[in-house]
Parts: C-alpha cells; sequence; structure tokens
C-alpha cells in the first residue's frame, strides 16, 4: 500500500478530555493531516467535566453505558465497543486498526482488519494499580495480562517504547516488534526566562517540579521526606485520576512539617506547561520500583528536557540505557538530597538539554510509526 490510509485508533482513555495526553494524541495528530484517522472515543465519566482538547482526528463515539471505574466502564461496553469497531472497520474502509486497550484491542482482532498493537508499558500493572493492596486489583491483573497477551500474538505487528519491553515481548513469542521511544512536541514545550516563569507563578528561590499524574506508581513519597533538609520549593503540576495518592501526600507533606514549601496546581493545559517547567530549577521524575516503571521510559521527562531543564529520576534501567549520564539519578531519600544539591550547585544547560529532546520530537517519531501501520495493511 502506497499513499493515504485509513487508520482506526483505539487509545487507552479520553481522546481529548483525559487531562494528560498521551503519545498516541501526538503522533495521530500529526498523521491525521496525511492519513484519514478515526479515534474511538471513550467518554470516561470520570473526565467528562473537562475542558476538550482539539483534535485533528475523526472522533467515533463508543458509549453505551456509563461507569465511575474505568474496568467497570470497559466490561459493560464490551458487546457495544466490538459492534462499533466492526461497523466502523466496514464502514469506513479501515486499513489498519492501531490499539493500545485492553478489552477494546480484544474486540478489535475480530474486526477484519490488522491490528498494530502500542505496548506502552506492562499493562497488567497499570490496569491494578488503581485497586493498591486489594483482591480486586490482584484480579484485574491476572485478567488483563491474560487478555494482553492474547492480544500481543494475534497482532500484525507490536510497537513498544523501549528495548527492554521489546525483549520482554520476545519472550511472550511475540517477533514482530518495533521499538519507538516517548517523544515530546519541542515546538509547544520551549523554554521560558527561569525569573519570568518563577514570577509569573508567584515562585521564588529554587524550585524542583513534578509534572504528571497523581497515582500509585509515582514516588513523591521519597521526594517529600526528602524536603526538610532541602531549600527548596516543590511544585507539583498535575490531577489525581482515579484514586486518592494525591492527598496521601498532601497529608504526608503536612505530617512532616513541609506542607508550606509544596505546590499543588492540579490539571494545567499542554499549552501551558512550559511556564511551569520553566519556573522549575529541576524536573522529577519519581517513580516506584515496579516492571511498569523499569521498563518503560515515560514521556515527561521530555517535556522537561524540550524546556531546558536538568532530570532527576529514580533510577530506572530503561531510562538510563536510553538516556545515559544525560540526566541524573537517585536511588533512595539521602541519594535524592545529594543529588538535588549537585544539580542546583552545577547550573543549567539549557541548550544541551533542549538539542537532546530535539532528538525525540513527535514529528520524527511518528514518520517511523506511519511506516510500521503500512506494512501492517499491506501485508494482511
Amino acid at each position: 500500500m502506497a499513499g493515504k490510509m485509513k487508520i482506526l485508533v483505539i487509545p487507552t482513555t479520553d481522546w481529548i478530555r483525559h487531562p494528560v495526553p498521551n503519545r498516541l494524541n501526538f503522533i495521530f495528530d500529526i498523521l491525521a493531516t496525511e492519513h484519514e484517522v478515526y479515534v474511538l472515543h471513550f467518554g470516561l465519566k470520570r473526565f467528562r467535566d473537562m475542558e476538550p482538547r482539539a483534535t485533528k482526528c475523526t472522533l467515533v463515539a463508543a458509549d453505551w453505558m456509563a461507569a465511575e471505574d474505568p474496568s467497570l466502564y470497559y466490561l459493560l461496553n464490551f458487546p457495544y465497543h466490538l459492534w462499533k469497531i466492526r461497523e466502523t472497520v466496514k464502514g469506513k474502509g479501515i486499513d489498519v486498526i492501531l490499539s493500545t486497550n485492553i478489552l477494546p484491542s480484544f474486540a478489535a482482532n475480530f474486526a477484519g482488519a490488522p491490528v498494530v498493537f502500542d505496548y506502552l508499558d506492562h499493562l497488567e500493572e497499570s490496569a491494578s494499580i488503581y485497586y493498591p493492596g486489594s483482591a480486586i486489583g490482584k484480579l484485574v491483573k491476572r485478567v488483563v495480562g491474560f487478555i494482553t497477551r492474547y492480544n500481543l500474538r494475534h497482532a500484525a505487528s507490536v510497537i513498544t517504547v523501549t528495548n527492554e519491553l521489546s525483549q520482554f515481548l520476545h519472550g511472550l513469542g511475540v517477533r514482530d516488534v518495533t521499538v519507538i521511544p516517548n517523544g515530546v512536541d519541542t515546538r509547544a514545550l520551549r523554554p521560558i526566562p527561569k525569573v519570568e516563569a518563577k514570577s509569573s507563578l508567584g515562585l521564588s528561590g529554587d524550585v524542583i517540579g513534578y509534572v504528571g499524574s497523581l497515582e500509585h506508581w509515582v514516588d513523591l513519597e521519597t521526594v517529600v521526606q526528602a524536603m526538610p533538609d532541602l531549600d527548596a520549593t516543590l511544585l507539583v503540576v498535575g490531577p489525581g485520576l482515579f484514586t486518592n495518592y494525591g492527598n496521601e501526600i498532601k497529608a504526608l507533606a503536612e505530617r512532616i512539617g513541609v506542607a508550606d514549601r509544596i505546590v499543588f496546581t492540579g490539571a494545567v493545559k499542554y499549552e501551558e506547561l512550559s511556564r511551569y517547567i520553566s519556573a522549575m530549577d529541576i524536573g522529577l521524575n519519581p517513580l516506584k520500583k515496579m516492571k511498569k516503571n523499569e521498563y518503560a521510559a515515560g514521556g515527561k521527562v521530555f517535556n522537561y528536557l524540550a524546556c531546558g531543564r536538568p532530570v532527576l529520576s529514580s533510577r530506572m534501567i530503561s531510562l538510563e540505557r536510553l538516556l545515559g549520564d544525560e540526566i541524573y539519578y537517585y536511588d533512595d531519600v539521602e541519594s535524592f538530597k545529594r543529588q538535588t544539591r549537585r544539580i542546583l550547585e552545577a547550573g543549567g544547560k539549557e541548550e544541551r538539554y533542549r538539542d537532546l529532546a530535539e532528538r525525540y520530537d513527535w514529528s520524527s517519531l511518528s514518520k517511523i510509526y506511519a511506516d510500521v501501520l503500512e506494512k501492517a495493511a499491506r501485508t494482511s
């Protein structure tokens, strides 16, 4: 196949109202300028009051029954999603399906079009993390693991974000795997003078910051526990999604007496992130030790780099192998404090970090993505 493709995207969540856009939003808004892109739109109840983002893709409404819990939503709507996917494939003449979801991806296997699966991270952990320490979480992990393996083995091709995840997939018997790392829109995220950015947000002095969802896979506990020994403000930019993790972090800050030096902003529009990141002296990537984090290099690291900010991350195998000593790492509270002081004393290298981010711009990565989709559509 050459030229224009008709693509159906089955995303992980609400395409336009989830407060944190993911890689598919960026890639397919770029591909939609050259191809016909349809997106199965999940109107999750949790995000119904969020302001929608613009998209170049055509949305295909996929709601039948509402539910607050995400797992229950996909379970209740599975028959409708199965019908809707098949109808769209037939009615629109879809050439290839790109999927990242779990149950809807299972339905896509029976739609009559080749499926390319984007394995963003360890999906069973991602799904179960919303039910921390519960029997439901264990059940969700087991069921999601089973369905995901079926989806992977029946996909025409699989895309993933790191070599470590590629090796994991090969171990499951998946042979056609392409690694396309996470990236950043360097046109949207650009450095703003630090003094100007801090002033606009009412901040002063040294600022360390985190941008992203407030959920249990994040390790803000270590960061907050280090705060009594650091002369800095912690800026936390992002919403809670399905759990009370953000409130737990606020309670921890109150208990150890640092709540007055932590600023929680809640959700911030993507187009406003440059100001918040530029107000930081260090961008943080604090993650708990779990497969979901160990083997998937998330996009927030590239967001910080695009704004010319140094990155301090919990030590993760895939990130260390991808970026090496271009960023900084810590292992516990004490090393977090040492590394923070070291970075603040060293000062910034804005141009160096910006140059690094430009190697991972979505405009370049989307071309590789299109090649994988075209190959799957052509060989089906």
